[in-house]
């Protein structure tokens, strides 16, 4: 290895590590790491970093090398990495870190931490009943935090870089069939669940994109909706957060009927508040309870599965709508990279192997086209 070249406290040190460069800054017993391919473009980000003044503030009585896990990650998890991930993740997160990795491994030195401990964890956990999902978010949350532990030199080496991530057969996601859309957008014509069904089944607007869509958002005009926000409780209040990924902001072109379903809705929702003008409770939500308010998700569940039941449909999850507009605009030879762009998933590769796996219709075409090749 290349020798580290020092400086004095606070201008840091930078040196050769692999193909890459990382600098190291200490200040004030802040200590920050950035690495880069280039050594000024380390040493930008080292001190890029070191100027936002990092969250997490690790007792200074316990000394480093005595640090361990659970001292070290709740108080990461709490004072630092809640605010870079949406609310939900942040309490699947704590529930993993209380229940599962602190039980087993919490009690371990952050430099006592190996990959046969952080594997042994996951075995455990399996063992337990908790599925592969599970164990994969259990290694993503350890992954990120050691990371950060590495970061800040409380650690040599992150050990779940050597953990191979858990695998497991997909969760079955099944679409609704073609004619299953029609009914069910017939039977619901004209009713408050019209629009719901239409952004779900033609739009594929996850739950939380959909509660939160404002009429701001809605382009009447143009014939689009902007998808910027989303709607969660935090704490017991409702709250507009940030999306998913950062590609989850999107456009989404709408179909015509789509857009007409959303003008009549648009009448009915205007109707509630100026029946109810006095106890109206002002969101510019295009999908609330009747007084205006933001519609519990657990509601638009059950109204979902009420829908089904009454058109004679087997029992689905609200996500296997969003799997339905995926499947129908592949049915009909649209683009995987266009596919994924409307449903703001992060690459179109993830949009391939969740969505488009058990479409027939494309297979069927190609098979057509062969014969029609051959004969």
């Amino acid at each position: 290895m290349t020798e580290r070249k020092r400086k004095t406290n606070g201008q840091g040190y930078t040196y050769k590590a692999g193909n890459s460069y990382r600098t190291v800054i200490r200040r004030n017993g802040i200590v920050v790491t950035a690495m880069a391919k280039t050594e000024q473009e380390s040493k930008r980000l080292a001190k890029f970093k070191l100027s936002q003044e990092p969250n997490i503030k690790v007792d200074s009585t316990i000394p480093r090398e005595k640090l361990t896990l659970s001292e070290f990650l709740l108080k990461w998890l709490d004072e630092e990495h809640q605010h870079n991930i949406a609310h939900t993740t942040y309490k699947r997160y704590r529930s993993l870190a209380t229940h599962h990795i602190i039980p087993a491994i919490g009690h371990y030195q952050l430099t006592k931490l190996t990959p046969r401990l952080i594997t042994e964890l996951l075995s455990q956990m399996r063992k337990e009943g908790q599925g592969v999902r599970s164990q994969q978010q259990a290694r993503a949350l350890l992954s990120v935090a050691l990371g950060e532990a590495e970061n800040l030199d409380y650690i040599q080496l992150n050990p779940v870089r050597k953990v191979k991530n858990p695998q497991g057969g997909e969760r079955s996601i099944t679409p609704l069939k073609l004619d299953e859309v029609k009914r069910l957008l017939a039977t619901y014509k004209g009713t408050y669940l019209s629009a719901r069904l239409h952004i779900a089944l033609l739009c594929g607007l996850r739950q939380g994109e959909a509660l939160g869509l404002r009429w701001q958002d809605i382009n009447f005009e143009g014939g689009t909706i902007e998808v910027k926000t989303q709607i969660q409780k935090i704490h017991g209040v409702y709250e507009f957060t940030g999306l998913k990924t950062a590609r989850s902001q999107r456009t989404v072109v709408l179909t015509n009927d789509t857009l007409e379903a959303l003008k009549k809705h648009h009448e009915l929702i205007q109707s509630w508040a100026l029946r109810d003008e006095c106890t109206w409770k002002e969101w510019d939500l295009v999908f609330p309870k009747q007084d205006g308010n933001p519609r519990s998700p657990m509601t638009d569940y059950d109204e979902w599965q009420k829908a089904l039941k009454l058109c004679g449909i087997a029992p689905r999850r609200l996500h296997d709508a969003r799997h339905t507009a995926a499947t129908l605009m592949y049915s009909q030879l649209v683009g995987i990279e266009t596919i994924s762009r409307a449903l703001g998933h992060s690459s179109s590769a993830i949009t391939s192997r969740l969505y488009v796996h058990s479409a027939e219709e494309p297979l069927r075409d190609a098979a057509e086209r062969l014969n029609s090749l051959l004969n």
